[in-house]
């Protein structure tokens, strides 16, 4: 009898740890964060580089803040998948004016596994943005994955 109670605690410890690691996996398959990075233009074109700002502050409008007052040189944020788009307040130093960016999108539920569900996958259409310190902009890549690139750039000139 006290074998048999032994063999169900291992299975049962083997239950949880498979869902442990299925629930990682899932984690990491279901987020689809939108990366942009940070680029100084220093010679009209010729010369453009990744820059780091002092301090930089993020939120989603009527959300949560992403980042508030850290050296960064990109950010990854979450877009909206119960909407067509996004908007976000950029400031990049606390002496600089603000800047908001509005994400449009369409949104896709991509099937991943039973035990995972629907993530929900993005392709940007456009890119608004307020041209307070953002001097332009560059859509790197349109599809807003599990990957993890730059999907934006934002340049600026001083």
């Amino acid at each position: 009898m006290k074998y048999i109670s032994g063999i169900i605690a291992i299975l049962l410890l083997s239950v949880f740890a498979a869902c442990e690691d299925e629930t990682k996996s899932c984690d990491q398959t279901l987020i689809s964060d939108l990366g942009m990075n940070f680029r100084k233009d220093t010679l009209n074109g010729f010369l453009v580089k990744d820059t780091i700002w002092p301090k930089v502050t993020l939120y989603a409008l009527g959300r949560d803040t992403i980042v508030r007052r850290q050296p960064r040189s990109s950010v990854f944020m979450s877009l909206d998948p119960l909407a067509d788009s996004s908007r976000f307040y950029l400031q990049l130093d606390s002496t600089a004016i603000p800047d908001t960016l509005t994400f449009r999108y369409q949104r896709k539920q991509n099937f991943q596994s039973p035990g995972c569900g629907f993530a929900t996958f993005f392709t940007l259409d456009t890119v608004i943005t307020t041209h307070n310190t953002i001097d332009d902009l560059v859509i790197n890549f349109k599809e807003v994955n599990s990957s993890n690139v730059t999907h934006v750039s934002l340049l600026f000139i001083y």
